[in-house]
């Protein structure tokens, strides 16, 4: 070991700063890490390629390759799930917008809890009822059952059969942040209001 070049320095203070800030995020949302490995497991690549990296470089620099290969499957894993071969989308989705509702812009016909109706047919592709709905929600199926209806004839969910609804794209659209409901009219959708 030479001593430290400015470079390497550089690399191991921002490395130690970004680390510590990961780290204290963890410690304050303790919920998010509880049974979701993955963000874990991204972290860890994170932490392992900020400090890790410029640490290896100063003890062991021929090791510095293996060091960054094996961070960036960390954080591949951490993003990507091997098992249903897909992006983790929707599981960081959930940990980064944990009240996603603050980026949407529900239309005035909207009440909150609209948001939680869409949400359980979100990411499940699945026809459900209103029983199961206000099952996985909390809210009584008669009140579940008067806001389908009602997002229904916005274009959010639609009716496949009698009592069975399933998340339109619009409706997707709009749990992602990437449609404003108060920004088209539902005559520009095609949709009866």
């Amino acid at each position: 070991m030479n001593g430290l070049s400015p470079f390497v320095g550089y690399n191991l203070a921002i490395g130690v700063v970004v680390a510590l800030e990961l780290l204290y995020l963890l410690s304050l949302e303790e919920s998010v890490t509880a049974y979701r490995r993955f963000v874990l497991v991204t972290v860890a690549g994170l932490v392992l390629a900020v400090i890790g990296g410029p640490i290896v470089e100063l003890v062991a620099p021929q090791l510095v390759h293996w060091v960054h290969g094996t961070a960036a499957l960390l954080v591949i894993f951490g993003l990507y799930d091997p098992v249903t071969n897909d992006v983790r989308t929707t599981e960081w989705e959930r940990v980064l917008l944990t009240e996603p509702s603050r980026i949407r812009r529900p239309a005035e016909w909207m009440t909150p809890m609209d948001d939680e109706v869409l949400g359980a047919l979100h990411g499940t592709d699945l026809v459900l009822t209103p029983a199961v709905v206000a099952f996985n929600t909390g809210f009584s199926r008669k009140e579940v059952n008067r806001r389908l209806i009602e997002l229904a004839d916005h274009g959010f969910v639609e009716k496949v059969e009698r009592g069975k609804y399933r998340l339109t794209r619009r409706g997707e659209q709009y749990l992602r942040g990437q449609l404003s409901a108060t920004s088209s009219s539902d005559a520009e959708t095609g949709v009866r209001g």
